[in-house]
């Protein structure tokens, strides 16, 4: 663990004229480390603009704040704000391969040598004992070594004795792919390592693409001066997809449209709610929940459909899912036909146009409920079921609804509805068993219990003690409260709702990831295990999902299937580290190979020129040396 706090002070004191960061390391620096401690990096702050890189614009969440009356969550995925989605993926298809920097590493301007390494002995002069950690500084590459970083690691000993390590990095150019020999490598470091005795384990580690965004990673080490680049069986292997969310536009050519945009229309129904309670009135705007090109049916049609759903019987038959792939499961689950009570009232109140057809819609579902002989009783555990159910058996009158509640009942059916969808698709490709339950548990933020929700006896304000049973019966559910005839004042909960599109949205990402490895990988072995790893990652919150430009899986396999998969293939980017020593230092050498820059373009040019003069794309290596010089 690195503490430079004190360094990162007298750094920013005594070089004015530079620009130092404390903080995580850039992207380069990580893949020549594999090292993710902070770090103080020193560059010249520039600003470069882009335009033709999509991935630098901001997008607008569609949930902050209001709903505008023009959003309509019932249609194509939210727009974004930087224009058509499509057409900037047909000018840069291979962004997320091409580019290897993150947008914020473009302003990071590099010093020249002579300057970076004045600073570093400048620090090294000066009387600071306490720190202990990576300095890095962002160089130039124009001098005739061809030097882009230098590294100074520093560590105080409880003595208050400095050691160091120097470090650093050259970039030697673009070379053939087949060019590249371990027994070269091994040359180059003997020849930097002059008169130290060889270490003869050398590690090695090599990237694959099976497709844009998916890649396997394998590490292994090898032994001896004749070792090379075969692939060994017993290799570690890590299993990368960046999958690419875009705002949501990935869903329009999805296979899981469909339950993305039933995952909009919850978050918006939310949205609406939160809108009623606060008086604003785009809670009640037209067109806002209905399916599109259904907002012509008018609430006489919806009535009908809902006397049908309560009055008229309907021969259920078992649904017995043919499962042969993710892609055909999902169409399964999809298409099929609606048996349960309340998803179907779910389904056809969604065709309501506007607030006012909905509550009419509702207050006509307690009408059959009070005065009908309803044939098809709802049996499940939704606020909306048990309120049919209880004027069915005991004929309530009809409830006054407060003005949120029609959404509030639509809502809770709608997170029932979709979650029973997800927990169908996982369990019939026999993937992964959703437990929601647990999934939607959120992580105690005060160990204080609520009065409300204990049970225990409280004292009064005579000294003695009174049951609070009666203060938080309205908070509990319908089969536990009272006995007396009445209806539960709203029970949304704004917390809970985000807890669980957070979670669903966590769970559709999932699904999305298995739909493309099932593609392009196609191993159902590792599915589970995909699932496990994928779920105990804390969610991102709805607004965040949507935000992103893409999405990270990532876990280690042990899947020889994936190795045989990869194994004719020319590595995307490998990483080869060897090291030797004698009584009085250590020199360490890590080689970079890169199907492209790890260093942004827009400073580094002369990559750009140099990948014109070596022909053939896909066969070429830009390749970077680390030198690490450690005093024992």
């Amino acid at each position: 663990m690195s503490d430079l706090a004190n360094v990162y002070q007298l750094f920013r004191s005594k070089f004015e004229n530079y620009d130092f960061q404390y903080y995580y390391p850039p992207t380069y620096i990580r893949m020549l480390t594999e090292s993710n401690d902070k770090i103080i990096f020193t560059f010249k702050e520039k600003h470069v603009s882009n335009g033709n890189n999509y991935l630098n614009q901001i997008k607008t969440s569609p949930h902050n704040g209001s709903i505008s009356d023009s959003l309509n969550l019932t249609g194509s995925p939210l727009k974004d704000d930087v224009g058509n989605v499509d057409d900037l993926q047909v000018k840069d298809p291979d962004v997320f391969v091409r580019k290897s920097w993150t947008s914020d590493e473009e302003t990071y301007g590099p010093l020249d040598t002579a300057e970076a390494r004045s600073i570093l002995q400048n620090f090294i002069n000066l009387d600071c004992k306490v720190g202990r950690g990576d300095i890095w500084t962002l160089c130039s590459g124009t001098d005739g070594d061809g030097t882009v970083l230098l590294q100074l690691a520093v560590n105080s000993d409880a003595n208050d004795h400095r050691q160091f390590v120097r470090g650093v990095v050259r970039s030697t150019g673009v070379e053939e792919c087949n060019s590249v020999t371990m027994a070269h490598l091994i040359d180059i470091h003997r020849q930097r390592a002059e008169g130290m005795k060889f270490n003869n384990k050398i590690y090695i580690r090599q990237w694959y693409n099976l497709q844009p965004y998916i890649t396997v990673r394998l590490s292994w080490h090898t032994i001896g001066e004749n070792a090379s680049f075969a692939l060994e069986r017993n290799a570690h292997v890590r299993l990368s997809q960046r999958f690419p969310v875009d705002g949501g536009a990935f869903s329009r050519n999805s296979r899981a449209e469909y339950f993305w945009q039933q995952l909009q229309r919850l978050a918006m129904m939310k949205d609406k709610i939160l809108d009623i309670r606060a008086n604003r009135t785009s809670g009640y705007v037209s067109h806002d929940i209905s399916n599109e090109g259904l907002n012509e049916v008018n609430l006489d049609y919806v009535k009908q459909k809902v006397n049908n759903i309560l009055s008229t019987f309907i021969t259920v038959e078992p649904k017995n899912f043919d499962f042969h792939n993710i892609a055909g499961m999902i169409d399964q689950v999809r298409l099929r036909s609606l048996t349960d009570v309340m998803e179907r009232l779910y389904d056809a109140l969604t065709l309501c146009s506007n607030y006012d057809d909905l509550k009419a819609a509702i207050d006509y579902i307690f009408h059959l409920s009070t005065h009908s002989n309803i044939v098809n009783v709802p049996t499940t555990g939704t606020r909306f079921a048990q309120l049919i159910l209880a004027m069915i058996q005991d004929r309530l009158a009809i409830p006054s609804l407060t003005p949120s509640e029609p959404y509030e009942l639509l809502l809770e059916c709608g997170f029932a509805k979709l979650m029973n969808d997800y927990r169908t698709i996982f369990a019939e490709c026999g993937i992964y068993e959703l437990e929601f339950d647990k999934l939607f548990q959120s992580q105690p933020t005060n160990t204080r219990k609520s009065r409300y929700a204990s049970t225990a006896a409280a004292p009064n304000s005579r000294g003695g003690k009174e049951s609070i049973t009666s203060k938080s019966s309205l908070f509990q559910p319908l089969e536990v409260t009272r006995p007396e005839k009445s209806i539960l004042l709203s029970n949304f909960d704004e917390e809970e709702a985000k807890t669980k599109l957070n979670r669903l949205a966590q769970v559709h990402l999932l699904l999305e990831h298995l739909l493309s490895l099932a593609d392009t990988v196609n191993i159902p072995s590792i599915y589970g295990r995909v699932c496990e790893v994928y779920l105990a990652q804390r969610p991102l919150s709805y607004s965040e999902v949507y935000n992103r430009d893409t999405d990270l899986l990532e876990l280690d396999v042990n899947e020889f299937q994936l190795i045989e998969l990869v194994k004719k293939q020319v590595p995307y980017g490998r990483r080869v580290s060897m090291s030797s020593s004698n009584m009085l230092q250590k020199v360490e050498t890590v080689f970079l190979q890169y199907a492209q820059p790890i260093l942004p373009d827009c400073f580094f040019p002369e990559s750009r020129q140099e990948e014109d003069e070596v022909p053939g794309k896909r066969n070429k290596y830009w390749c970077y040396e680390y030198d690490k010089i450690e005093r024992l």
